[in-house]
């Protein structure tokens, strides 16, 4: 998963669901300006979250195509006569 689609996913959801993403955004601005020090926390703490996830799941995915080349490698050996 690459930061394009996690972004789509994102705007997709907005899109589907404005009111939610409507009192989000209010929420948002309201701790804004009655408490920064909050919203700045919490900002801090949603980055550290959103790039620890696409850490794990930048990593998981090299994984996966790192095993399909090894399956894929094995097969292939296989395949081939003696």
């Amino acid at each position: 998963m690459d930061l394009s689609e996690i972004t789509n996913s994102l705007m997709s959801s907005s899109k589907e669901y404005p009111i939610v993403a409507f009192m989000l955004g209010v929420f948002l601005l309201f701790l804004l300006f009655r408490r920064p020090q909050l919203f700045l926390l919490l900002s801090l703490l949603g980055l550290i979250l959103a790039a620890t996830l696409y850490l794990i799941s930048d990593i998981a995915s090299t994984g996966k195509v790192t095993k399909a080349r090894m399956i894929e490698k094995s097969t292939t050996e296989q395949d081939q006569p003696h």
